[in-house]
């Protein structure tokens, strides 16, 4: 069984940290881990493309139910999101994959539609700007594939596990321990065992995997805009 490093004895009985992706909702279609920074760097410009729309200031922040007319929105629209929030999920790295992004836009201008009557100007605007991101996602979309088979995977994570940055291995830890798969602390490392891991434990496991590789990634550029600073 893979070995990962041994996290401080309070988080094993913790759920998963603050910074996961919210619910990580089980997608599916499949990105390999080293390809979704490229693939969230294409949404964010898509989203950026919503934003600079002239009518993108509409869902650019929460709907204000404080203003004239909006004392029931909350009880229309029980989920409520805005492109705002989205930008900010997408800054902070909090999709697990480019599905969960095109759900919560998707979202943003289903629940303009269906609060507001469809002559309404906010309707109209969600119509477009909702034909403008399936269009621009079409093309994001087709890079999915299926899933690898579940053996295939696990054998990735037993490979690449142990060499996630420790607070990382910490958080694999917590995952494991969740669903049975800590099998015993050796030498200050911990054995987990992948066998037990079902596909929504290996999506988990994964977004560790695509958020190191982002780390990864942001420290290349954040180099790369110091030197040309020098």
């Amino acid at each position: 069984p893979p070995k990962i490093s041994r996290p401080a004895l309070a988080m094993a009985s913790q759920s998963i940290p603050a910074g996961a992706p919210p619910g990580f909702p089980k997608p599916t279609n499949y990105l390999p881990a080293a390809d979704l920074p490229r693939a969230l760097e294409r949404c964010r410009v898509l989203l950026d493309e919503l934003l600079q729309h002239e009518d993108g200031w509409v869902f650019a922040k929460p709907v204000d139910t404080y203003e004239p007319g909006l004392g029931d929105y909350h009880s229309e629209i029980r989920q409520p999101m805005d492109l705002g929030t989205v930008r900010r999920r997408l800054e902070r790295r909090r999709y697990q994959n480019p599905l969960c992004f095109a759900s919560d836009v998707r979202r943003t201008f289903r629940n303009a539609m269906t609060y507001n009557y469809k002559g309404d100007d906010v309707y109209k605007s969600a119509d477009v700007l909702s034909r403008i991101f399936e269009s621009g996602w079409a093309s994001i979309s087709a890079t999915l594939q299926s899933p690898p088979p579940v053996a295939e995977r696990r054998a990735r994570l037993k490979d690449e596990l142990p060499r996630l940055p420790v607070d990382l291995q910490e958080k694999a830890a917590v995952i494991m321990k969740d669903v049975g798969g800590w099998i015993q602390e050796v030498d200050g490392r911990v054995e987990v065992d992948l066998d037990k891991a079902d596909e929504a434990t290996l999506d988990k496991l994964e977004w560790l995997l695509a958020l190191a590789t982002m780390r990864k990634e942001a420290g290349v550029l954040d180099n790369q805009t110091r030197s040309g600073a020098a």
